[in-house]
């Protein structure tokens, strides 16, 4: 995936009886599209960050596999279109820098 898509999905889900949040958690980490999932406060439950091969990938991903899983009542994704810094570093943009003034 060279030119790879990730995304931020944030999901609302019911709680389950004898487990709350996890065994939905558990199964949507399972997902090799899943970079990583986080229990959240909030207005959402759960933040899932995933990676496609394209904008329909990642869509697809979501309508087929996230939003059909029992207990999951709603979806929002957000594309990443820009990295200004990831991992503590500061991505350089190129060609962005202002000309000096003479």
């Amino acid at each position: 995936m060279n030119n790879a898509v990730h995304a931020v999905i944030e999901l609302k889900i019911t709680p389950q009886r004898d487990s709350g949040f996890g065994k939905i958690a558990e199964r949507v980490a399972k997902f090799e599209q899943v970079e990583a999932c986080f229990l959240m406060s909030g207005g959402y439950d759960l933040l899932v960050f995933v990676k496609g091969d394209s904008l329909q990938d990642v869509a697809q991903f979501v309508a087929a596999d996230i939003s059909t899983i029992e207990g999951v009542l709603s979806t929002a994704t957000h594309f990443m279109l820009q990295t200004y810094k990831a991992k503590g570093v500061a991505q350089s943009l190129g060609g962005d820098e202002r000309m000096a003034v003479s």
